[in-house]
């Protein structure tokens, strides 16, 4: 039990004790007037014996109220001292209760800096990430600085020489009824994949006054129900009098014949029943359809006023690329002559697709050997480049002295179209043809295409 309630007990025993002995004299009182009322004063010796016996009693009555008074006094007393230690008690009391209004307080204002704390803490936490991410990406910029540093100085000892910062000038403009520009550039940022044409005319036509046979071609096959990019390169033989413009006749009339056959060709390319059989009838086909729109430049030119296919002769290489966000990216190469699809990964080029798989396919052209169309299918990893090209720039990218100047500019960065004219017109000796690509960036998705430097 309490102190509080050790008082209260206390004092109810006190009170309960003045209230029986203040009884007790009360009750002596009133017998004692009745006592001496009722005896009469004499001088006899029972007399004398009961006046000594009231004075016994008498005595006995002013002790008993002297010891009554006493009491009450201790009672007053007592009394006293329960009341201060009740004060005292209340006093603890208030004090406890004030104790425990602080500690609430406190406990509150703990709480609020434990919460505080805690968001300080989830401060430095996120600081610290942003000056790990900050440290992170200054190292990014450092390596990759480096590494440019490191390809200037490889530039400054190549056997290429510096990048070139134009095309190449030609020194006179070709003659003929067949002529063209002498170089053309073509591009797209398709989100995770990223495309450039290019084709310029070789050193030997330009010395001797010749135009260029070869075009490029980049067009976006609508007619194919998924999301395809169709590239083309078109070499025009070197003997052929329309030669350019079959070429050009060539790239067009191709893209022509893939939107008149884009839903067999989604449903064969991208379909879950995809047949190779169905896939080859419509390439052939489609083929067909170039090689008799490219007789109608030369229609009425040959002996008995037929085509003149040697005037036309044209090496086709395609490439048909699903596009959108990819880890595997999606791509059918197919073509005929000696054109050829490079690949470029971990810095190496190799060539993966060339129409003829021997030295007497590599020899057909268009118009005469369009049913004898090659084709392959291929995928592509983030960071690949495919190549489209024309014998001499294949064989250009193939070369141990060229092949890494080219990946070193090519590898992980889109160009801007005029830098990437300049590098494929880049003045170096080679076998003197039309150099013509069309060059496809994988990133995989369309975040890592954005943070690619041009």
């Amino acid at each position: 039990m309490t102190t509080t309630t050790w008082l209260i007990i206390l004092l109810v025993l006190s009170v309960v004790a003045n209230v029986a002995l203040t009884a007790q004299l009360t009750a002596r009182r009133r017998t004692r007037p009745t006592l001496l009322r009722a005896t009469t004063v004499t001088d006899s010796p029972q007399t004398l014996r009961e006046l000594e016996s009231t004075r016994l009693e008498l005595d006995q009555a002013r002790r008993a109220a002297d010891h009554a008074a006493g009491l009450v006094q201790g009672r007053d007393l007592e009394l006293g001292r329960v009341r201060g230690l009740l004060a005292q008690a209340q006093a603890q009391a208030a004090d406890a209760a004030a104790a425990v209004e602080e500690a609430l307080g406190l406990r509150k204002e703990r709480e609020e800096l434990l919460a505080r704390l805690r968001e300080l803490e989830e401060e430095v936490r996120r600081r610290s990430r942003e000056r790990d991410d900050a440290q992170t990406q200054a190292l990014a910029r450092i390596h990759e600085l480096e590494r440019r540093l490191a390809d200037a100085e490889d530039r400054a000892e190549a056997p290429l020489g510096p990048e070139p910062v134009s095309p190449a000038i030609p020194r006179q403009l070709p003659v003929g009824r067949d002529t063209t520009a002498d170089s053309s550039v073509d591009g797209a940022d398709l989100g995770p994949v990223v495309v450039r044409a290019a084709s310029a005319r070789g050193d030997r036509a330009r010395h001797d006054g010749e135009h260029r046979r070869d075009a490029v071609l980049l067009r976006f096959a609508e007619e194919i129900p998924a999301p395809t990019l169709l590239s083309a390169v078109a070499a025009g033989s070197p003997r052929g009098r329309w030669s350019q413009s079959a070429a050009d006749r060539a790239c067009r009339s191709l893209a022509t014949q893939v939107g008149r056959y884009g839903e067999g060709l989604g449903r064969a390319l991208y379909g879950p029943d995809g047949d190779d059989g169905a896939l080859g009838a419509l390439l052939r086909t489609a083929l067909q359809g170039v090689a008799h729109s490219m007789r109608l430049v030369t229609r009425g030119e040959g002996p008995g006023g037929e085509a003149d296919d040697a005037a036309i002769e044209v090496a086709l290489t395609g490439l048909l690329t699903r596009l959108g966000d990819g880890r595997e990216r999606e791509h059918l190469a197919f073509g005929v002559g000696d054109g050829a699809l490079l690949r470029l990964r971990d810095g190496e080029w190799s060539a993966v697709f060339t129409p003829g798989d021997s030295a007497p396919h590599r020899t057909l052209r268009l118009p005469a050997d369009a049913a004898r169309v090659g084709w392959e299918r291929l995928t592509t990893l983030p960071g690949d480049v495919l190549a489209v090209c024309s014998p001499p720039m294949a064989e250009l990218l193939l070369r141990d002295d060229a092949g890494p100047w080219f990946a070193a500019r090519w590898a992980g960065r889109q160009p801007y179209l005029t830098s990437f004219l300049s590098e494929v017109n880049v003045p170096v000796r080679s076998t003197g043809g039309d150099r013509s690509v069309v060059c496809l960036w994988d990133f995989g998705d369309a975040r890592e295409a954005r943070s690619a430097t041009p």
